[in-house]
């Protein structure tokens, strides 16, 4: 488990709703970590709307 004696005091001082809200949050930290280490997380590929019939998306994307 936790070695470092510093760490372990302040994870026993933390309490279990802090701990939920941790657990449930970390995925999304991962996500993030993800989106900022890798930026072709961003590329995006246009034949994708190309293909679509785009009549009714674009007033979606405000583009009509």
């Amino acid at each position: 488990m936790i070695k470092n004696p510093i760490l372990l005091k302040a994870w026993k001082v933390i309490t279990w709703r802090w701990r939920l809200q941790l657990a449930l949050n970390a995925p999304f930290g991962l996500l993030w970590v993800a989106d900022k280490t890798n930026p072709a997380v961003h590329a995006f590929d246009m034949s994708v709307l190309a293909a679509l019939h785009a009549e009714w998306l674009a007033p979606m994307m405000g583009i009509a």
